[in-house]
């Protein structure tokens, strides 16, 4: 009888911490997968000396990098486009493309440049490059000078919905250009005083339904 007690205590005990060990790995397998433990950063990249002598060799007039890390999320995508301004009030979108978090992110590359196409028109080319691939458009203007700057000084966590903006190409046919710059990636309030802008920007949204 003894004999027998001492076996059913036995096994009540095995499925106690088999209990506990089932609860804990639902937890951990929860807290993987949990949307508040999802993190995204992008932080601005300066190039090198020789890095920037390879890019003066591709024709690219003026290019910045930035680094992308994230946790995957199937349920969610990153969408990168430029913004058009003229006379400081939004145009339209240009390049938008959407790279798909099915992949984790380990200091993948994302960048954006600018180069004069050399044309009559006096047209620029607009280059957007994302880890999955590279998209570019070209855009007529009149501008006779222009600035070109990165908007993040520091890394930078996404928020769902939220854009960020990474870099700004603002030009001027005045004498005169104000500055539009920025470190953490809003919406720069010199936008307003420019011409003609390009705005880079980045955007955490959940997948498009099909």
């Amino acid at each position: 009888m003894r004999h027998i007690k001492g076996c059913c205590l036995i096994i009540i005990f095995s499925l106690l911490l088999t209990g506990c060990a089932g609860v804990e790995k639902v937890k951990s397998v929860s807290k993987e997968k949990s949307p508040s433990n999802m993190k995204i950063t992008i932080d601005s990249y300066n190039m090198n000396e020789k890095e920037n002598l390879l890019i003066s060799k591709t024709g690219v007039g003026h290019i910045e990098f930035f680094k992308l890390n994230g946790i995957p999320n199937e349920d969610a995508d990153l969408q990168f486009s430029v913004e058009v301004y003229e006379n400081g009030k939004f145009k339209e979108e240009l390049l938008k493309t959407w790279d798909e978090l099915g992949t984790k992110y380990k200091d993948s590359f994302v960048s954006f440049g600018i180069s004069d196409t050399g044309n009559k028109a006096h047209s620029l080319k607009l280059i957007s490059g994302i880890p999955s691939g590279l998209a570019s458009t070209t855009y007529s203007n009149n501008m006779t000078s222009f600035s070109f700057s990165k908007l993040i000084g520091e890394k930078v966590t996404l928020k769902k919905n939220k854009p960020i903006y990474l870099a700004a190409w603002a030009g001027t046919t005045k004498n005169g250009l104000s500055s539009v710059g920025g470190e953490n990636g809003e919406l720069p309030k010199g936008i307003k005083d420019t011409e003609l802008a390009f705005l880079y920007k980045v955007v955490w949204t959940d997948k498009a339904k099909k």
